[in-house]
C-alpha cells in the first residue's frame, strides 16, 4: 500500500448581505453580492470571457439569521507556520544528539532560538522562491 499525505491551504472569500429575521435580504442588495463574488471568482481564476459560466459548485450560499453569505474556495500551498517549524528543527537537534528535551520541554530561551531559526529559514525560502509567503 502507498499512502500519501497532503496539507492543502484552503482560503475562502465571504461577502456578507444584512438579513434582518423578519423580513429578509433586499433582492437588490443579493444581487449585487451576487455579482461581486462572481467577479471576484472570475478574477481569482483568470476567467476573462465575460460569456464564460462559472462552475455550479463554485459559489456558495449560506443563510443565517441576521445576514445572508455568498462564498468561494481557493486551495493554495500549505504554509507551514513558525511554531511547527521550530519543533521540527528542535526535533531534528534531538535526534541528532545536540539536544536532548523535546520542544515543549525547553526553557523559553531556547525555544526562542529556534523560533528565529524557523522565522529565518522560512524568510530564504520565501524569497528564494522555493516556499510561498504569507
Amino acid at each position: 500500500m502507498s499512502l500519501t499525505e497532503r496539507t492543502v491551504h484552503v482560503t475562502r472569500r465571504e461577502f456578507a448581505v444584512v438579513a434582518d429575521p423578519a423580513y429578509g435580504a433586499n433582492h437588490v442588495e443579493v444581487g449585487k453580492a451576487w455579482r461581486a463574488v462572481d467577479r471576484a471568482y472570475r478574477e481569482v481564476h483568470g476567467i476573462t470571457d465575460a460569456n464564460a459560466s462559472t462552475p455550479d459548485n463554485a459559489i456558495a450560499f449560506f443563510p443565517g439569521d441576521s445576514e445572508i453569505i455568498i462564498s468561494f474556495e481557493t486551495e493554495g500551498h500549505a504554509q507551514l507556520s513558525v511554531d511547527e517549524l521550530a519543533r521540527a528543527l528542535a526535533e531534528y537537534d534531538r535526534r541528532a544528539g545536540r539536544e536532548h528535551m523535546a520542544y515543549a520541554d525547553l526553557p523559553r530561551p531556547e525555544q526562542q532560538k529556534y523560533r528565529l531559526a524557523a522565522t529565518d529559514l522560512i524568510n530564504v525560502l520565501a524569497t528564494s522562491g522555493v516556499a510561498p509567503r504569507n
